[in-house]
């Protein structure tokens, strides 16, 4: 079988048995592109080789060079690991090829996981009063995405795929499909409510482009449903406009540590963080009962004189 053929029929079986998101599918493929590039560019192989044409040793030279040349972590190698060996493993599932020359291939030892950099509260108010004052004519509309990232937690890319309809501005909540294609509902915060009832009117003047577009929250001026990218500059600007530090380091993903860590602050109940954010292990929820240095500060002064 050709590795491109192969390659969509993998991406259809990601989407038709196992119930991916166009998201996930997307990053798959992308992982899997660059992996024929680089058989194609840097080992030869012509542009319309078989599947059964690789071996371990083009794997491997392929995640060793994703970490000696393009300077990657170990985690990123990890992530290109695991979805070339998902493509193989559903090869030979379906009995494409004999061998699944991924199989063997280790991941890398990730480093410790740090803290991750998140917003403090004095940082986030002075986010949301600069889009405010800067007076953007997407203005309405970047507050409400702001919000849900700030009083949600939610995901970049669950958020540029939320509908209208994913809102009951009775219940005050929202019901969307998040990671893993699995349901989520989230109370919603009252400013959050009042933020997206504000954009609504904004909405309905842009004039829509394609059929996708009619159901979605968040749109373009150009009446498309607005794209992951976008949301991610729009996000790293305010940042820079704020004088937040690492403001380039603050992406939408950040945003989301913002509310885990300041709604863990306020409650210091894990399980609730990891209900809300999605995690389907609370070890990976665990990064956020992290104690910032002004707390480390407040707990030493508490001790007594000796």
């Amino acid at each position: 079988m050709k590795f491109l053929k192969a390659v969509e029929s993998f991406k259809k079986y990601l989407a038709v048995e196992r119930g991916y998101s166009p998201l996930t599918i997307k990053e798959y493929g992308m992982d899997l592109n660059l992996f024929y590039n680089y058989l194609v560019d840097k080992l030869n192989f012509s542009e319309d080789f078989n599947v059964e044409e690789i071996s371990k040793y083009e794997v491997a030279e392929f995640l060793g060079d994703i970490i000696l040349v393009d300077e990657n972590t170990p985690a990123t190698r990890n992530r290109k690991l695991y979805s070339i060996r998902s493509f193989f493993n559903y090869l030979f599932k379906y009995e494409y090829i004999e061998t699944n020359p991924a199989v063997t291939i280790e991941a890398s030892k990730t480093e410790i996981r740090a803290e991750p950099i998140y917003l403090k509260l004095d940082d986030a108010r002075r986010y949301v009063e600069t889009i405010k004052r800067y007076g953007s004519i997407n203005q309405k509309r970047d507050l409400a995405i702001v919000k849900l990232f700030l009083y949600a937690g939610l995901r970049v890319s669950e958020l540029v795929n939320l509908n209208i309809d994913d809102i009951d501005f009775e219940t005050q909540s929202i019901k969307f499909y998040g990671k893993g294609n699995k349901e989520r509902n989230l109370p919603l915060h009252h400013d959050v409510i009042e933020a997206i009832r504000d954009y609504i009117p904004e909405r309905k003047e842009i004039k829509i482009k394609d059929e996708d577009a009619k159901s979605a929250l968040f749109l373009s001026r150009y009446g498309r449903r607005i794209s992951v990218r976008a949301v991610q500059q729009m996000v790293k600007k305010y940042a820079r406009m704020a004088g937040v530090r690492n403001s380039r380091k603050i992406t939408p993903h950040k945003l989301r540590h913002t509310f885990a860590s300041i709604l863990y602050h306020k409650t210091k109940d894990i399980r609730i963080i990891q209900d809300l954010l999605g995690h389907a292990d609370i070890s990976t929820t665990q990064i956020y009962t992290h104690t910032d240095i002004e707390q480390k500060k407040e707990a030493i002064n508490e001790l007594p004189n000796f």
